[in-house]
């Protein structure tokens, strides 16, 4: 066997140096993944940072704009821009940054009127109480929308829904909206006349355009309650042998019942929305005869007429109660149904007192007495078609007649601001004031109660 030199024992790993080798890998791999850790650490870190350096940029360069917006904006020598706030021929904003919110605002929700038009209700708005102690109540009446013209009984007027739809222009300064009845006109529905231009119409346009006339009222008067009632031409009973039921009406309008009413907390009003042509009875056609039904006399005396102490209470019915500004039946044939209860209830309201009565249609036994007196600002009705020149007064009841907002009659001018009429009611409970703010034509009027 031969000997083994020194120097080969010297090359033979030894258990020792196997394990001493397995070591020193372990350690450099140990060594590799500190290192791995501290580069990624230091990545992170960094991307972070420059994340943050961004951030801060981003913020400091906000800062250099709004300072520069707060130095453009308080540089309001200029004559030029001083003189932008000012429309022709109308009233100077506040500021340029109002008179473009308005312009853009009427703008964007497409209103089917000329811009001049436009300009003279956003002037109309500026007027508006806006305390939030004044309830304010959108109102029109008597649009008589189709999409026919009627040159029988209103020439070249367009009976479009441009009215409704001005209300956007207010929209965020109204508390509610009453739609008070006649929104449609009801007479294109198939059948011709000597001045009406034959249309093949049947049930599903007649109650397309009362869907449309709520739906945009609820579109454009933003947030505001929207409180429906019914004339005596929505249904088609006008013209039409054959006309909507109430049921298929309320359908249209996405309502349970067109007898309403709601409490305004902060300004301590009660808004009651009563209708008067709740004909069931197809021998008492609408078109003809305006109708309260002993379910409504039961619900005005249990629940509409609870009012809490200290609020007031404003009504609208699309019709006056027979006796107000002469209303009464047309002819023999023709009926207005519990009137007279309806009236002798409101007065029983008024005074905290014990009201019973019936007739051959109603029968009442309404008690106030515990409830004590109450403030009714008035019934607030259309149909008539005018104006009246200041409230009428009957056993303590106060009623109050708006004209239509279809443009017809003297001093109505198509295209023009004074194609319009309509209302923003405001109720100021603590000064008891009420003020009606005309739109389009006509006059302001307010009274204390």
């Amino acid at each position: 066997m031969k000997e083994p030199k020194l120097d080969d024992l010297m090359d033979e790993p030894s258990p020792f140096q196997n394990r001493d080798a397995r070591n020193q890998k372990q350690h450099n791999w140990d060594v590799l993944r500190r290192f791995g850790k501290a580069v990624g650490g230091f990545l992170t870190n960094s991307v972070s940072e420059i994340n943050n350096a961004i951030s801060n940029a981003d913020d400091r360069m906000d800062d250099i704009e709004d300072r520069y917006n707060q130095q453009i904006a308080g540089n309001t020598d200029s004559k030029e821009i001083i003189d932008a706030r000012k429309p022709s021929g109308k009233p100077a904003y506040s500021t340029l940054g109002e008179r473009l919110d308005n312009m853009y605002h009427g703008q964007k929700q497409d209103i089917e009127l000329p811009s001049e038009v436009v300009g003279q209700i956003i002037a109309k708005v500026d007027t508006i109480n806006l305390s939030p102690n004044v309830l304010k109540i959108g109102h029109i009446t008597d649009l008589h929308f189709q999409k026919l013209i009627d040159s029988q009984w209103y020439g070249e007027a367009v009976l479009d829904i441009n009215h409704i739809q001005m209300f956007s222009l207010f929209s965020d300064k109204l508390n509610a909206l009453v739609l008070n009845g006649d929104q449609v006109h009801g007479q294109e529905v198939g059948e011709d006349g000597p001045n009406l231009t034959y249309f093949e119409g049947n049930r599903s346009i007649l109650i397309n355009r009362n869907s449309e006339a709520m739906n945009a009222a609820e579109y454009y008067s933003g947030d505001a309650d929207v409180f429906p009632s019914i004339g005596n031409h929505d249904d088609g009973s006008v013209r039409w042998s054959n006309p909507l039921s109430l049921n298929e009406l309320k359908n249209a309008y996405g309502v349970d019942s067109f007898d309403n009413y709601k409490d305004y907390v902060d300004q301590k009003v009660r808004i009651v929305v009563l209708n008067v042509f709740d004909n069931t009875d197809i021998n008492l056609k609408r078109a003809t005869n305006s109708v309260v039904s002993q379910s409504q006399l039961d619900w005005l005396v249990d629940d509409a007429l609870r009012v809490p102490e200290g609020f007031a209470t404003i009504i609208f019915t699309h019709a006056p109660l027979e006796g107000f500004f002469y209303n009464k039946p047309y002819s023999a044939d023709w009926k207005n149904v519990n009137h007279d209860l309806v009236k002798g209830v409101l007065t029983a309201f008024t005074n905290g007192v014990r009201f019973s009565d019936e007739t051959e249609t109603g029968k009442i036994d309404a008690d106030f007495t515990s409830q004590g007196k109450r403030d009714l600002i008035g019934i607030v009705s259309g149909h008539e078609h005018r104006d009246a020149p200041a409230p009428e007064v009957h056993n303590g009841v106060r009623g109050i007649e708006r004209t239509c907002s279809v443009g017809v009659g003297d001093g109505r001018k198509l295209g023009t601001y004074s194609e319009l009429a309509s209302d923003v009611i405001e109720i100021d409970t603590v000064k008891r004031h009420v003020k009606f703010n005309r739109i389009g034509y006509g006059d302001d009027f307010e009274f204390d109660y």
